[in-house]
């Protein structure tokens, strides 16, 4: 991952605890101004600080850009230095700083950032397509749902583990509420328990190469996935449709 701040670049191959230390140094020295995170398949982060808040913007193509979305009431704008000069942003584009954090992570491991973050179109700073290159559309994909039996991976039996923990560590809640389809947002994995009768589930599955997989299992099965004695699944799979046909 290359780092940038503003247009000057700070590491080539960083990690996310190198960008972390980079921006924590940012926000020592009283600064924020903007962060550019660009990936090797050229998508883009904008990251700007400002007060206890942090607003992102990812650039998936020139024509793709979305901008965090936070729960603020305010009608107010904020002013902040983006790539190369002032930009102004609406204050419901700050958000959490925990929360974009975790986003900002999940863009380093090529995961979901809408786990953590909600997001809408635009973005404050139209720089971030150009700089350091300028973005080129990507050919539209066209997918298609496939009933497939599929191996469990190793990072599927992980975050269905994790996801096991959470329903057991509130299982004794009275205001947890697990009943709806994306009530349950943990690694590569939303969804929810969508029948309490017969604790039934679906989730969808995000994989790094953009395909998702979705399931609709008991509990019983989630528990045998993340013990490790079931090795396959049955899924209704979004992939290409070029995939398909050879």
């Amino acid at each position: 991952m290359r780092i940038y701040r503003c247009k000057t670049l700070l590491d080539s191959e960083a990690d996310y605890s190198a960008f972390a230390r980079l921006f924590a140094d940012s926000i020592l020295d009283g600064s924020s101004v903007s962060f550019l995170l660009v990936r090797d398949n050229d998508q883009r982060l904008l990251v700007v600080a400002s007060e206890s808040d942090i607003l992102l913007s990812l650039a998936r193509g020139p024509n793709d850009c979305m901008v965090s979305c936070g729960s603020s009431y305010s009608d107010g704008m904020r002013t902040f230095f983006g790539l190369s000069r002032e930009r102004v942003a609406k204050d419901s584009s700050f958000v959490d700083a925990a929360f974009a954090f975790l986003a900002i992570k999940a863009f380093f491991e090529t995961k979901p950032m809408s786990q953590h973050v909600d997001f809408r179109n635009g973005t404050p700073d139209d720089e971030i397509v150009d700089f350091p290159t300028s973005m080129i559309a990507q050919p539209r994909v066209e997918r298609v749902l496939v009933e497939m039996r599929v191996n469990v991976t190793e990072e599927l039996r992980s975050d269905i583990k994790q996801v096991c923990e959470y329903i057991d560590g509130i299982a004794d809640d009275p205001d947890a509420n697990i009943d709806f389809d994306d009530a349950i947002q943990i690694a590569s994995l939303c969804g929810g328990r969508i029948n309490r009768k017969q604790d039934i589930y679906l989730f969808s599955y995000y994989l790094d190469n953009g395909d998702v997989w979705q399931f609709r299992v008991q509990r019983t099965i989630l528990d045998a996935i993340a013990d490790g004695g079931l090795q396959t699944l049955n899924v209704l799979a979004s992939v290409p449709k070029n995939r398909c046909e050879h």
